[in-house]
C-alpha cells in the first residue's frame, strides 16, 4: 500500500488554517475592543485637561495677595498690642513659646509662611524694647536738664531750651511706631469672608478633580490597551499560517514522498501555484502587519500622562494650596 501524501498535506493545511482562523479572529476582535477603549480614554484625557484648565481659570480670579494683606494687617495689629503690653526693655521676656502663642491667637492668613511671620514678630519685640529704652533715656535727660535749669546752673538760652525740653512728651499719644506691616485702613471683613469661601470652593473642586485624574491614571498605567502578548501572538499566528498552511500546499499534488530541498521549494514558488501562494502570503502578511502596528501604536503620549500626573496633585493647581492642612483635603 502506497502512502498518499496529498491527504496528509491537505489535512495539515486545513487543520492549521482552522486554528489560525479561530485564534486570529479572537485576537483581531480583542484589538478592535482595545482600540475603542483606547479612543475613549484619549478623549477622556482631553476632557480632563479642559476641566482642569477651567478650574485653573477660576483659581486665577482669586487675589491671594489682597486677602493676605488685609488678614495679616489685622493680625499684626493685634500682635503689636499684645507685645507692647508685655515687654518693657528686655526682649527675653517673650520666649519662642510665648511668641508662638501670640502668633496662634492672632489668626494670620494660612496662606503665609509661618517662619516669616515669626521672624517679623521677633523683630517687633526687639524694636519695642529698644523704643522703651530710648524713651527712658530721653526722659532721664529731660529730667536732668529741668533740675539743672531750676538750680541755676543753666542761664539764658540754655535754661530756656532746658525748660522747653523738659516738657512732657506727647508723642506717645499718637499711634505707636512699629516695624510690622500695618497699613492704615479698615479691614473689609465681609469681602474677606467671601474671598475665603471662594478659595475653599476652588480647593474642593481641585481636590475632587485631582482624585478623578488619579483614578484615570491608574486605569492607563502600563498602556493596558497595547499588551505585548497580542503582538507576539500575532507574529506566532503569522508564522503558523506560513509554515502550517502555505508551506504544505507547495508539495501538492504529491506523487511520491516529498524531498525537502531548496531547489524543489524554489521551483514550486516559481510555478503558477507558487505565485498564487505568494500572493496569499503577501496579503495575509499585510493584514497581520496592520493589526500588529495598530496594537503597538495604542500607547498614551508621555507628555499627556505627565501633564495629568501633575493634575493629580492638588498643590499643582495653586501654590497657595500647600498651606492648607492635609486633614482639610
Amino acid at each position: 500500500m502506497t502512502a498518499d501524501w496529498n491527504w496528509f498535506f491537505s489535512t495539515l493545511s486545513q487543520s492549521t488554517a482552522a486554528i489560525v482562523g479561530i485564534i486570529g479572529a479572537f485576537i483581531i476582535a480583542k484589538i478592535f475592543a482595545n482600540q475603542a477603549t483606547f479612543t475613549e480614554k484619549n478623549n477622556r484625557m482631553k476632557s480632563l485637561t479642559v476641566e482642569a484648565e477651567k478650574i485653573l481659570d477660576k483659581i486665577g480670579t482669586i487675589n491671594f495677595d489682597w486677602y493676605n494683606k488685609h488678614i495679616n494687617a489685622a493680625a499684626y495689629a493685634d500682635c503689636s498690642r499684645k507685645i507692647r503690653a508685655v515687654v518693657e526693655e528686655d526682649p527675653a521676656i517673650i520666649t519662642d513659646e510665648n511668641l508662638l502663642s501670640i502668633f496662634t491667637e492672632a489668626k494670620f492668613s494660612i496662606f503665609t509662611e509661618k517662619k516669616t511671620i515669626l521672624e517679623n514678630l521677633r523683630k517687633e519685640v526687639e524694636f519695642v524694647c529698644q523704643t522703651n529704652i530710648d524713651k527712658r533715656l530721653q526722659k532721664e535727660a529731660r529730667e536732668r536738664a529741668r533740675k539743672e535749669a531750676e538750680s541755676g546752673k543753666l542761664v539764658g538760652h540754655a535754661a530756656i531750651n532746658a525748660l522747653i525740653g523738659s516738657m512732657p512728651d506727647f508723642s506717645s499719644l499718637s499711634a505707636p511706631r512699629t516695624v510690622l506691616n500695618i497699613p492704615d485702613f479698615s479691614t473689609p471683613w465681609p469681602a474677606l469672608h467671601e474671598e475665603r469661601d471662594r478659595i475653599t470652593q476652588c480647593h474642593l473642586e481641585a481636590k475632587h478633580h485631582a482624585r478623578i485624574v488619579a483614578e484615570f491614571l491608574e486605569s492607563a498605567r502600563g498602556n493596558p490597551e497595547s499588551p505585548p502578548q497580542i503582538t507576539w501572538s500575532l507574529l506566532l499566528v503569522g508564522l503558523i499560517f506560513i509554515f502550517g498552511v502555505i508551506y504544505p500546499l507547495t508539495f501538492m499534488p504529491a506523487t511520491s514522498a516529498p524531498e525537502f530541498s531548496i531547489t524543489n521549494l524554489w521551483a514550486a514558488f516559481l510555478s503558477v501555484k507558487g505565485a498564487l501562494l505568494s500572493l496569499l502570503v503577501i496579503a495575509f502578511t499585510y493584514v497581520f502587519y496592520m493589526f500588529t502596528r495598530t496594537n503597538i501604536k495604542m500607547k498614551y503620549a508621555e507628555d499627556q500622562l505627565n501633564k495629568l500626573h501633575k493634575l493629580s496633585q492638588v498643590d499643582e493647581y495653586c501654590e497657595y494650596f500647600k498651606f492648607l492642612p492635609r486633614s482639610v483635603e
